[in-house]
């Protein structure tokens, strides 16, 4: 690991605020913490979580991962825990909203040492969507270091697991092939994923294909800061619009499904684009078309919809990697976000 590297008092709510130098630092840092049990490097300091959202793999890894480096963990629900907030800014408090995110962010930022976020999207108007008022509302008011538990358009810690991931399973990844399918899914599921994972792959130097059917581009900020990786790293970027062009000697296939940003607003319109894309399943005849490609997937994974059987439980997929290395990520996050 370089000692020239730190992301100290970082926030962590987008990839692309990162280098490539600082992404691989932390892999190198949450690899050799794998290899050893957890000491208690945050005794003393307090993560408070908010949830405006479900999870399963992010809850267990951040709470686990704080709690085992001898911190202290707050888990709140929003509906359930916190009073309805406003993110608007100078409006009247007339409505259903009791406190405002600047005060809520700011006594959270007195009780914890950092603050973590999960806000999807609300199936508004894609260009309002994309303004990720949520997590960016926090990260204005609070004055502790933010981390993005998955938002609108990101999901770095995802992204970050994944890149170690991929560290393990090909070493040095840069100019490895590596294609990012999106996958039918019977409802319309979030960008963040998809765009995390693309962000990490640029950046990384890595051969990116981008398959999608037509209607379900990635938002176009984020294609724009993908070509710029892509251009810095010396990786590549393609988009094509057939899954098994797209499949053609790949060495990782990650699987995502994700919602058409043109008819976020417009649920039944989205549905209909969507389901005439039922097709789009990974499946052995898919997976044939690779390098003896690694399969990939965030979770949770809709079996036999988006991939088969055959292709999440193959020798060669690493879905349980992928979710067992969240923890260790998180741990050398923390670690070197919070250091001392």
């Amino acid at each position: 690991m370089s000692a020239a590297v730190s992301i100290r008092g970082r926030d962590v709510v987008t990839l692309d605020t990162f280098r490539a130098e600082e992404l691989l630092h932390v892999v190198e840092r949450a690899r050799a913490m794998k290899a050893a049990p957890p000491e208690p490097r945050l005794q003393g300091r307090a993560l408070a979580m908010v949830f405006f959202d479900p999870s399963l793999r992010t809850r267990t890894s951040f709470h686990i991962a704080f709690s085992t480096l001898g911190g202290a963990v707050v888990d709140m629900a929003a509906g359930r825990d916190l009073w309805p907030l406003e993110f608007r800014e100078g409006v009247p408090m007339d409505g259903p909203a009791d406190e405002h995110v600047r005060d809520a962010a700011a006594v959270l930022s007195e009780h914890a040492d950092v603050l973590a976020i999960r806000s999807l999207a609300r199936r508004r108007d894609w260009a309002q969507e994309r303004r990720d008022m949520v997590i960016v509302s926090f990260q204005k008011h609070a004055q502790v270091p933010i981390f993005n538990m998955e938002s609108v358009l990101d999901h770095p810690c995802q992204a970050w697991g994944d890149a170690m991931t991929l560290v393990e399973a090909l070493g040095d990844v840069r100019g490895r092939k590596i294609t990012l399918t999106w996958a039918w899914h019977p409802k319309a599921r979030s960008l963040a994923v998809p765009q995390g994972v693309a962000t990490m792959a640029t950046k990384l130097g890595m051969d990116l294909t981008v398959a999608h059917p037509e209607g379900f581009p990635l938002d176009p900020g984020v294609r724009a800061n993908l070509e710029h990786g892509a251009r810095e790293s010396g990786g590549s970027l393609r988009f094509v619009h057939d899954m098994r062009d797209g499949l053609a000697d790949a060495e990782i296939v990650y699987a995502a499904p994700w919602g058409s940003i043109h008819h976020n607003h417009d649920p039944e319109a989205e549905a209909a684009l969507r389901q005439r894309h039922v097709d789009w399943r990974v499946d052995a005849t898919a997976m044939a078309r690779t390098q003896d490609a690694r399969f990939m997937h965030a979770m949770p994974i809709r079996r036999n919809v988006e991939a088969d059987d055959a292709v999440v439980d193959a020798p060669g997929s690493l879905i349980l990697e992928q979710a067992a290395n969240r923890l260790h990520i998180q741990r050398a996050l923390f670690c070197e976000v919070l250091g001392r």
